[in-house]
C-alpha cells in the first residue's frame, strides 16, 4: 500500500471514529431534547418519534433515561424557563456546521451569484466560526482564542446581513422599501426607548487622498437620500443603498440611544404600534387529529 494511500485510510478512519463519538453525543442532545418536550406538556410518544425521526422504543429509552415515569401522564407541565436545558457546546454546533456547509458549497458551486446561495454559505461559516469561539481548535497553532476569533464571528454576520439585503433589493419595489423603513422608524419611537437616526453628516476619505463630506438622510416617504457638495459623488440611492443605509443608521442610534439620560426617553410601552403588521407564526404539524 502507497504512502499517500495509508495517509487517506487513517484519515477515513478519523472521520468515522469521530462521527462515531458525535453521534454518540447527538443521543445525549435527542434525549435532552425528547425530555424537554415531554416536560413542556408533549406526552403523545407517536408524535415525539415522528419529529424526532427515531422509533417509539428510542424515545421511551429517552424518557427512561431522565428520569420520566410515564405511567403518570398527569405530571404537571412545567415552564419552558424552569426546564432544565444543555450548555451550548462547539461540538454540536461544529455538527451543525457542517450540515449547512454540505449544503451551501454545492448550491454555491452552481450559481455562486445567487445572494440567497451567498447568506447561505455565510450562515455556515459563521456556525463553523461559533464553534471555534465555543472550543477553540487546539491543534491550528496561535491566533484562536475567543478574543481572536469573535470579530471573524461579527463579519460573518455582516456578510450574512449584506447578501440578506442584496436578495430583498431584487425583489421588493422601492415603495415598499421605503414603507416599510418608516415603519421601523415609527416602531422604534413607539417603544419609548429607542431613539432613530433621521440623518447624519460624516467625513469621507478617499483613496485618492483628501476627503468630502456626506449628508445621508430620509425623504418624507421614508427613502433613503445621498448629497454632497463635492463632484465626486454621483447618483441618487437605489435599493440595496437604502437598505444599507439604514441599518447603518440603526446602528448609529442604538449608540446614541445607549449614551441617553433617561430625561430624553419615555415610559416603556409594549403595545404595538399602529399599522403593524401581525407576527409569524410557524405551525408544526402533528399527527394528532
Amino acid at each position: 500500500m502507497t504512502e499517500p494511500n495509508e495517509a487517506a485510510r487513517i484519515a477515513a478512519l478519523s472521520e468515522l471514529i469521530a462521527w462515531a463519538e458525535r453521534r454518540e453525543r447527538l443521543s445525549e442532545d435527542r434525549a435532552d431534547a425528547v425530555a424537554g418536550a415531554w416536560r413542556t406538556g408533549t406526552r403523545n410518544v407517536a408524535e415525539l418519534a415522528r419529529l424526532a425521526r427515531v422509533s417509539r422504543d428510542t424515545i421511551y429509552a429517552d424518557l427512561a433515561a431522565r428520569a420520566i415515569d410515564l405511567s403518570s401522564r398527569e405530571q404537571d407541565i412545567q415552564d419552558p424557563q424552569k426546564v432544565g436545558g444543555v450548555p451550548l457546546r462547539g461540538d454540536s454546533v461544529r455538527i451543525v456546521a457542517r450540515i449547512a456547509d454540505s449544503v451551501a458549497r454545492p448550491a454555491f458551486a452552481h450559481d455562486p451569484g445567487d445572494p440567497l446561495v451567498r447568506a447561505t454559505l455565510a450562515a455556515s461559516q459563521a456556525l463553523r466560526t461559533m464553534a471555534d469561539v465555543l472550543e477553540p481548535p487546539s491543534d491550528q497553532g496561535p491566533g484562536w482564542t475567543p478574543r481572536e476569533t469573535l470579530p471573524s464571528l461579527a463579519g460573518d454576520g455582516e456578510e450574512l446581513a449584506y447578501h440578506s439585503r442584496q436578495a430583498l433589493a431584487a425583489l421588493a419595489e422601492p415603495a415598499e422599501l421605503a414603507a416599510q423603513s418608516d415603519s421601523r422608524r415609527q416602531a422604534l419611537l413607539h417603544t419609548g426607548r429607542h431613539a432613530v437616526v433621521d440623518g447624519a453628516s460624516f467625513t469621507l476619505a478617499l483613496p485618492t487622498g483628501g476627503t468630502i463630506t456626506l449628508q445621508v438622510g430620509r425623504d418624507e416617504t421614508g427613502w433613503t437620500s445621498l448629497t454632497s457638495d463635492s463632484p465626486l459623488v454621483v447618483g441618487e440611492a437605489d435599493s440595496l443603498d437604502h437598505l444599507e443605509a439604514q441599518a447603518a443608521l440603526e446602528v448609529l442610534a442604538r449608540i446614541a440611544t445607549r449614551h441617553l439620560t433617561e430625561a430624553a426617553l419615555a415610559e416603556h410601552r409594549k403595545d404595538a404600534p399602529p399599522g403593524s403588521r401581525p407576527p409569524r407564526t410557524r405551525y408544526i404539524p402533528s399527527n394528532e387529529s
